[in-house]
């Protein structure tokens, strides 16, 4: 059963010293209730209380982040099923897929179009959230040459598409910030995960079934990677709706962790858009 807030800060040091960020221990207990904090940025609870609030701390779903050098695009944390019982925190990011096929010249028009793309909707700032670079081309040196054109062109977060770890690692080293690296699957996770790993970047990891995308995200926890993106390899919008539906109800009502991570989806698969949707 989930603690409350009051009795989440009795298991906790009291000091008020904070470390964790918050004024007081009894905000970061309330944070910590809300599924809104994670009990590891107290670096003076007791092992005996953090086995206890291990449950209570984490949230259902985990928070994300990835950055560019101009801001970064949190997502996760979520705490309810339908958008409608809580405020809209941590909104999905819209992303515009480039393959590293184009050439120079098309690459910089289109990211300078993107990166300047503003749309004031009754006072929302409407714009597209980052770049997701595909190594199409299979070549290395032509996707560390593609991530380098897009990063001179915007300071936007962007996500690096690229399966073979050769190539993840050559774009990661173009990419600076805190890329999303795409994708570990049954084939390649731990050589990924290790890439992740050693790199500080999220993972995505992608699968045909939610018991193989549980299977692989045990995997890749046991390598000690803590920020994955779900990729259920879904095609049309009644799948999508169904497997998504499916996976928020096993975080959320389940408290099946090892699902309880933000989604990544492709509507390109559906109508050969180019755009990627990185939803919560």
């Amino acid at each position: 059963m989930a603690l409350s807030g009051l009795e989440i800060y009795k298991m906790l040091p009291q000091t008020n010293c904070k470390d964790c960020g918050y004024p007081t221990c009894l905000a970061f207990a309330m944070k910590l209730a809300a599924k809104q904090a994670e009990l590891k940025d107290c670096p003076h609870v007791s092992e005996e209380a953090a086995a206890k609030l291990e449950a209570a701390a984490a949230p259902p779903i985990r928070l994300v982040e990835i950055q560019g050098s101009d801001g970064k695009l949190a997502v996760g944390n979520e705490t309810v099923l339908f958008r409608h019982e809580k405020t809209f925190y941590h909104k999905p990011g819209l992303f515009l897929r480039v393959a590293d096929t184009l050439d120079a010249a098309e690459l910089k028009d289109t990211v300078a179009k993107v990166d300047g793309f503003h749309v004031d909707y009754v006072g929302i700032d409407l714009h597209l959230d980052g770049f997701a670079i595909e190594a199409a081309s299979g070549d290395a040196g032509k996707f560390a040459d593609a991530v380098t054109a897009v990063r001179a062109g915007t300071e936007l977060p962007i996500i690096l598409l690229a399966s073979d770890p050769a190539l993840a690692k050559a774009g990661l080293e173009a990419a600076g910030g805190r890329p999303l690296l795409y994708a570990a699957d049954a084939d390649n996770w731990e050589a990924m995960g290790e890439l992740a790993k050693s790199s500080d970047v999220p993972l995505a990891v992608r699968a045909p079934d939610l018991d193989a995308l549980n299977d692989l995200t045990e995997k890749l926890k046991g390598l000690g990677l803590e920020e994955i993106v779900l990729d259920p390899t879904t095609v049309g919008f009644k799948e999508d709706l169904i497997t998504y539906t499916a996976l928020r109800r096993l975080a959320l009502k389940q408290n099946m962790r090892s699902l309880g991570f933000p989604i990544i989806s492709f509507p390109a698969r559906l109508d050969g858009a180019d755009e990627v949707l990185l939803a919560a």
